[in-house]
């Protein structure tokens, strides 16, 4: 388990006399991480890196487990960029956010995948006849609580996927990769699928603080996006994706499209 200490990346890839930008994130699996050889991974650390590289600049990565502290270092200015943020108005006092995203937090029902062909959810209506699974305190959406669901509720999220095979339950709403990953691992995926359409979805940036000075942060604002846009159409994150997914977990439907822009970007 990683501790509360910093952990640091640093690359030098640039002989510009700029202090390398100072990037921060929560330590998440497997977004950000630290190995059993000490070494810094992840989905985000390798992005970041190819971005870095692609421009030639300095920085370094810090994970910091409490995210109320990276808050008050992006209020600050004392990091340049912080990973995996949602958008939320009060933010944007002091936050800049790309308009690009490669990570996005989906909720899916879950079914077992015998009853693929007779489940299906186009809005929560088409669940009303059958026993939904959720869990006590969790947020979901306001629109799933307040439905006339025949809900079966539990204090333990693990326990869904048990009654899910004992058939006690119908549907459940879980996190979409996070739940494929345990399926995978204990060998339950060809009993249990989920519904194409999600309950719902959050987009997960990597925005700029407001408040740094660092001259390097309009030119990587810039070809972050043109960048992250690019690789996004072309494969490149999908790829990156599976790397630290079983393959047959990342598909299309799992990878947010390239957001529209108003010149489409080139490689040059």
């Amino acid at each position: 388990m990683l501790t509360a200490a910093w952990l640091f990346l640093t690359a030098s890839l640039s002989v510009d006399s700029a202090p390398p930008l100072k990037v921060v994130g929560t330590p998440e699996i497997p977004y950000r991480y630290h190995d059993e050889a000490g070494e810094l991974k992840g989905i985000d650390i390798e992005i970041i890196q190819l971005i870095m590289q692609s421009l030639g600049f300095n920085y370094t990565i810090r994970l910091v487990p409490v995210g109320s502290r990276i808050i008050k270092m992006a209020q600050s200015g004392d990091v340049d960029i912080v990973l995996s943020f949602s958008k939320k108005t009060d933010r944007l006092a002091y936050l800049v956010y790309p308009k690009q995203y490669y990570s996005q937090f989906t909720w899916n029902f879950f079914i077992r995948r015998e009853d693929a062909e007779r489940i299906n959810y186009q809005t929560l209506k088409d669940l009303e006849s059958l026993r939904v699974g959720a869990t006590q305190d969790w947020s979901y959406t306001e629109a799933f609580w307040a439905a006339p669901l025949n809900l079966h509720i539990e204090t333990n999220n693990l326990l869904h996927i048990e009654k899910l095979l004992r058939n006690r339950i119908d549907v459940v709403p879980m996190n979409t990769l996070t739940t494929l990953i345990e399926l995978h691992q204990s060998g339950l995926s060809q009993l249990i699928s989920y519904l194409p359409k999600p309950l719902s979805s959050k987009a997960y940036y990597n925005p700029t603080s407001k408040h740094s000075a660092h001259p390097l942060l309009p030119k990587w604002r810039v070809n972050y996006d043109r960048l992250l846009y690019l690789w996004l159409k072309n494969g490149q994150v999908k790829a990156i994706y599976r790397q630290y997914f079983p393959k047959d977990i990342i598909t299309n439907d799992l990878i947010p499209a390239p957001q529209e822009m108003e010149q489409v970007p080139t490689d040059n």
